[in-house]
């Protein structure tokens, strides 16, 4: 997108749609912008990369409907299970526009938050929030810029059905450690003990707000997974 086209496309957005338009009553407000329940049988990744064809904000026109997986400005069920679907924004597809600041990924239980990341977002696009070298802050005490990792990335171990995932060390699986992965259903068969589940998606965090070996099977199960933006 052209600067000016972002800048006219945001000014509309934020006014027609009030995700930042109103005044905040404190500076570290967050914005929800991505709502995921587990075990739903929907894909995280494929949800968060598919663009609202119907939503056009530089027109007005942009139909938000919950029962369409689409999640309306402002909302406010980030600590609840239900809805039961996958809910995404239409703001993800004006990325690029929206000045972003920082952004929040979080799991839930019971509406208690048990792991969560911040990133720095300013320069980044919907993709490349996720890694390493943004890292501002962390529920996890050895997870930051300096650590080692074979894997921190949203979709890299997507034929897998790992994404969101970040992990220390690659090999067998009984040697893997790493701190979170969301996951997926996926056609192959030869997979870790860890990687299977009866329901999906999953939302698997080391505990202890340390790495752990996923082998072990020492991590939690998030029930809800959340992205938030700040600018």
């Amino acid at each position: 997108m052209t600067p000016v086209f972002c800048m006219t496309v945001c000014w509309i957005a934020m006014l027609g749609f009030g995700l930042f338009a109103e005044p905040k009553p404190c500076k570290d407000d967050w914005a929800l912008i991505f709502h995921a329940p587990s075990g739903n049988g929907e894909d995280v990744l494929n949800t968060w990369k598919t663009r609202h064809n119907n939503c056009d904000i530089v027109s007005g026109i942009c139909p938000c409907s919950m029962s369409d997986g689409c999640l309306p400005p402002k909302a406010r069920i980030e600590t609840y299970k239900s809805p039961s679907k996958t809910l995404r924004s239409p703001f993800i597809d004006y990325w690029d526009c929206l000045n972003i600041n920082k952004v929040k990924f979080e799991l839930n239980v019971q509406g208690d938050t048990v792991a969560f990341l911040e990133f720095d977002g300013r320069g980044s696009n919907y993709l490349n929030w996720f890694n390493n070298s943004r890292i501002l802050n962390s529920s996890w005490t050895d997870l930051d810029k300096s650590e080692t990792y074979n894997v921190f990335s949203i979709d890299t171990e997507s034929m897998f059905g790992r994404n969101f995932f970040i992990n220390k060390n690659n090999g067998v699986c009984h040697v893997r450690s790493g701190w979170l992965v969301v996951k997926e259903k996926t056609n192959i068969t030869n997979l870790c003990e860890w990687d299977k589940h009866t329901t999906y998606p999953q939302f698997l965090y080391s505990q202890h707000g340390k790495v752990t070996r996923w082998i072990a099977k020492e991590y939690g199960k998030a029930d809800v997974l959340n992205v938030y933006i700040q600018n």
